[in-house]
């Protein structure tokens, strides 16, 4: 259980403004009477159910409101983390996003004095739209004046920091709770974001380009300016870093490093990989300080960091760490004879998690090269697998982040 502190609440508030954005949009509708259908109708009684709206104008006139009330949504979701109701901001980056917002003030003022401008104009050619005289008086009706909708619009944002209140700590009770759920609100942010670009850009395809990364960098910006959340935070940031950076400078990315990118951005699309990723970083950060960890699949390597310190402890538990490696491995029908010689001599009880992990990682392979084989892909395209083989390169992926559970 998390325990609370007064300093490190009050240290975290420091360095958070908290901005609150208010974008006002006049619908152009109103609500639509039982006259305006015509004699004859039958409706049923308000009890049960009520008539909707009808637009007064069109509404492709109010289309660039919403555009600009997105993109200062967007803008704060990008740089900041949910909080109290609004959206906590990092210092860094405040005096840069404000002035950004500023902009789209200005802007939507400017759409604003156009749009009331042209109002009269624009009512009347949607009055003149409709042929059916009742439908035009129905319209006519429900005219809403031109100074009246002049108020109808606004644009507003404020940016306050935040104080705990010390003379009641029941009062102040609620703000500590918001303050220690920065971080977790932080990784289930990241992790919606990450889960929509591997939808978008990862799934059913071999290779990415420039601006997938481009999106996942601007993941990293925000982990990185909000770090002072958590210690986990920044350890995940160098994490990306650490993917990211190796990288060639330009797309498309295919073979290892699509391979690299996968990896990551499956870990990333879930909160619950994210906090454990985030554990083991923290927790191999204190064994050996100044070390960044790198727990990938890519445990052959002669760089790989030691995790000798994490012993598995008995045959059960190891067994069910290359649970999941194993069950890829089987839907693929890799041969049980592959299966003996990759397991032929392994004393599971003596394995840490780095060893055990080398061993996952040849039964990832064969479970690859078992589906690649099935799948015939040999007779396509060089770097193109087909949609159910990478469904076994992703459930094999998987199973880096959750082979942390014994680290932790």
């Amino acid at each position: 259980m998390q325990i609370s502190s007064p300093v490190k609440e009050i240290d975290t508030l420091s360095k958070l403004l908290l901005v609150d954005l208010n974008v006002s949009i006049w619908s152009g509708r109103k609500k639509l009477r039982t006259e305006d259908l015509g004699a004859g109708v039958t409706l049923p009684p308000s009890e049960l159910a009520s008539l909707g709206s009808k637009k007064i104008i069109n509404s492709d006139e109010l289309k660039e409101f919403e555009n600009l009330k997105r993109r200062a949504v967007r803008l704060l979701e990008l740089n900041g983390v949910r909080f109290l109701g609004g959206y906590g901001l990092p210092d860094e980056v405040a005096p840069e996003v404000a002035a950004e917002l500023e902009d789209i003030k200005r802007k939507f003022e400017d759409q604003r004095v156009a749009f009331i401008k042209a109002y009269d104009s624009n009512f009347d050619a949607w009055v003149n739209k409709w042929a059916n005289p009742q439908w035009r008086s129905a319209v006519l009706s429900a005219k809403t004046p031109k100074d009246v909708v002049a108020h109808k619009f606004s644009f507003r944002f404020t940016l306050c920091r935040v104080a705990p209140d010390t003379s009641n700590p029941s009062i102040a009770k609620g703000l500590a709770q918001e303050v220690n759920g920065l971080s977790g609100q932080l990784f289930r942010e990241i992790a919606d974001a990450a889960e929509d670009l591997l939808d978008n850009s990862f799934v059913g395809k071999d290779s990415v380009s420039r601006k997938a990364v481009s999106s996942m960098l601007k993941m990293h910006k925000k982990l990185s300016s909000l770090a002072f959340l958590n210690p986990g935070v920044s350890l995940v940031a160098d994490y990306m870093t650490n993917v990211i950076g190796k990288l060639p400078k330009s797309g498309p990315y295919k073979g290892s490093d699509f391979q690299d990118l996968l990896s990551l951005i499956l870990t990333l699309s879930d909160e619950t990989k994210i906090l454990k990723m985030a554990g083991l970083f923290q927790k191999s950060n204190a064994d050996a300080p100044g070390a960044f960890v790198d727990p990938t699949l890519q445990l052959s390597d002669d760089t790989t960091p030691d995790f000798s310190d994490f012993n598995i402890l008995d045959d059960e538990t190891a067994f069910d760490v290359l649970a999941g490696a194993m069950d890829s491995a089987l839907v693929a029908e890799s041969s049980a004879t592959s299966f003996a010689d990759l397991m032929a001599g392994a004393d599971l009880t003596s394995l840490n998690v780095n060893e055990l992990a080398s061993l996952a990682q040849e039964v990832q392979n064969a479970a690859i090269d078992a589906a690649a084989e099935k799948a015939d892909v040999d007779e396509v395209a060089p770097q193109v697998l087909s949609n159910e083989v990478f469904a076994h390169v992703v459930a094999a992926d998987t199973f880096a982040v959750d082979s942390m559970d014994f680290c932790l």
